[in-house]
């Protein structure tokens, strides 16, 4: 092999939950010189294991996946904190002769590798507290219409609900005094620019078997101790309120049933409900990517051949 198709070169391998990505990525290093970096925002977190569907213990031992497993819960993994670490690992993969496999389904993080981010500032600790505190005793109504006056662009574009983008808006316009909605206007500088992005889609054609899976899924998830996992999570003493892993699917219902708010005998159809909704969600933010090629699920062998003719 040589080193001139491996500089400057990225795979990305995009899909929506429950389409064996790890599989596909485990199989792709045993042929491969790559290097998996995880593009996931839940389980980039240390005990988010169950409900973030984190490759088994073994498979990481086996196989390293960078930003999976490594970051602390009492902290908040930024856009910004994914898109630094993610171009030090490319370039740290670059160094020793391996293509970076980029693999996962935090559309949002994609979306940042290829386009860019702006220069929105860092959260503010006392900030995020303060908001937290008026949030605690006033309600997330009076903070989404102090939105609505300070930002009423940003206030279209967030549901009157989403206490995290509510707060996160509110915060960024005390700190700079600009509005969040203006920062997005804004030409982002991208530092991937430079490299080659070999993007490869997964999209699910049988959605009848992809529904299965993901019921599939749930119940295996629930047996392992979800509801166990979220009560331990959430005793932790550093981890924020309205944290943003905390209100990912099934932590989210989880939490639910340990709060008396939902049954337990209703928890499986709940994150049923909400995989569904999300794997909508990232199939939408995915028609939006360019795609070098797409495959169908448990196309692991095809993809191989692919790369095979394009890098290898």
């Amino acid at each position: 092999m040589q080193n001139i198709n491996i500089k400057k070169k990225i795979i990305t391998l995009i899909g929506p939950t429950a389409c064996n990505k790890t599989s596909t990525a485990v199989h792709l290093i045993k042929k491969f010189p790559i290097s998996i970096i995880g593009v996931d925002s839940v389980q980039i977190y240390k005990r988010f294991n169950i409900g973030s569907a984190k490759p088994p213990k073994e498979i990481l031992e086996k196989y390293k996946h960078h930003l999976v497993d490594s970051a602390d819960p009492e902290n908040i993994f930024s856009v910004k904190d994914f898109y630094d670490q993610a171009h030090r690992l490319v370039m740290q993969a670059h160094s020793n002769n391996r293509i970076p496999l980029l693999v996962g389904g935090t559309m949002m993080y994609f979306n940042a590798l290829f386009k860019g981010i702006n220069d929105i500032p860092e959260g503010n600790e006392a900030m995020r507290e303060e908001l937290q505190r008026e949030l605690d005793t006033k309600g997330v109504d009076k903070l989404f219409n102090d939105l609505k006056g300070i930002d009423p662009e940003s206030a279209e574009t967030i549901k009157e609900n989403d206490k995290q983008r509510i707060m996160r808006a509110l915060e960024v316009f005390k700190i700079s005094g600009k509005r969040i909605s203006d920062f997005k206007k804004e030409t982002a500088v991208n530092i991937f620019e430079e490299f080659k992005f070999i993007n490869i889609g997964i999209f699910p054609s049988d959605r009848e078997i992809l529904q299965a899976r993901i019921r599939e899924r749930i119940v295996e998830m629930i047996n392992m101790g979800l509801i166990k996992e979220a009560q331990e999570i959430i005793k932790l003493k550093n981890i924020a309120k309205n944290h943003p892993a905390l209100n990912s699917i099934n932590y989210k219902e989880a939490i639910q049933v340990i709060n008396g708010e939902l049954d337990a005998g209703e928890l499986e159809e709940k994150c049923v409900i909400s995989t569904r909704q999300l794997v909508k969600r990232q199939l939408t933010w995915m028609r939006s990517f360019n795609f070098s090629k797409t495959f169908d699920a448990n196309s692991a062998v095809e993809i191989e051949k692919y790369l095979e003719e394009q890098i290898f």
